[in-house]
């Protein structure tokens, strides 16, 4: 594995690991893994693997499908994440939960899961092709596979402002290498990876904010919170003043109405 490889890796667990009590407080992975269990088509009894678990948006709907005679076992390289899902699994009275664990190296055996699954996980790997090598691997014949993306992200709006206002350079405007937004390039990697019978679904939610100020706080349960933490109070002002001036197109009676939408991916083994 290269230093930078090495270095992504790090960097991506410290930040998730961070931001772990405030993960999704808008709502946008719970609703997302709801629906990627949905399409990829999840069974009582079967085994389930999700990667990427985070604090558990995929892993709990999964659980719920299975029932009491299946299974389903959450890895992700964050420690806090883990230990929030696993926290949150007790509160439940679940049984599922989730480990330490590499995408790229899964410490799992050969054809063991009927599913596995990654919500919104596949952007971050630095190695794509072996992450997905490695749900391959461990996905019994006839076996799915359903992952996610987002093509346009909650935090997107705070993005653009930043960018606007020249407080984000250009270099973290762009997406990070792996990030897919196309239906086409995410059915790509998945066939290139051995996947058949590849198909990719938009699914779009509207999330409703009451105001500005709410969507403001949601931010420190998404990457774009390390850039908004890198402001200082005058340019925390400046930034909330354009948020404001730009979500004046997304005010109804009930709030400020945010739309979100993901890419869900699914295959065969």
């Amino acid at each position: 594995m290269t230093d930078d490889a090495v270095t992504r890796k790090t960097e991506t667990a410290a930040l998730f690991s961070s931001m772990a009590t405030g993960f999704d407080s808008g709502g946008a992975f719970a609703h997302f893994g709801q629906r990627l269990v949905e399409v990829v088509g999840i069974e009582r009894g079967q085994r389930v693997l999700d990667v990427a678990t985070g604090r558990g948006a995929v892993l709990f709907p999964a659980a719920e499908r299975v029932g009491a005679a299946g299974e389903v076992v959450g890895v992700d390289l964050a420690e806090g994440m883990v230990r929030a899902a696993n926290e949150e699994a007790a509160r439940r009275g679940c049984d599922t939960r989730a480990r330490v664990m590499d995408a790229e190296r899964l410490d799992l055996p050969d054809a063991a899961f009927d599913r596995v699954l990654c919500g919104f996980g596949v952007m971050f790997f630095p190695r794509l092709d072996r992450a997905l090598g490695e749900a391959r691997r461990v996905l019994k014949p006839e076996g799915r596979l359903g992952v996610s993306t987002w093509q346009i992200a909650p935090a997107d709006d705070i993005r653009a402002v930043l960018g606007e206002l020249g407080l984000l350079e250009e270099s973290k405007l762009r997406r990070p290498p792996g990030w897919i937004t196309e239906s086409d390039d995410l059915a790509r990697a998945l066939v290139g990876a051995g996947f058949t019978d590849v198909r990719v679904v938009a699914d779009s939610l509207t999330i409703v904010y009451t105001d500005v100020e709410q969507y403001w706080q949601s931010i420190s349960g998404t990457m774009t919170r390390r850039y908004v933490d890198a402001l200082d109070g005058a340019q925390i002002e400046r930034a909330r003043a354009a948020l404001t001036e730009r979500f004046r197109a997304y005010e109804r009676a009930d709030g400020v109405h945010v739309v979100a939408t993901a890419l869900l991916g699914v295959a065969s083994r």
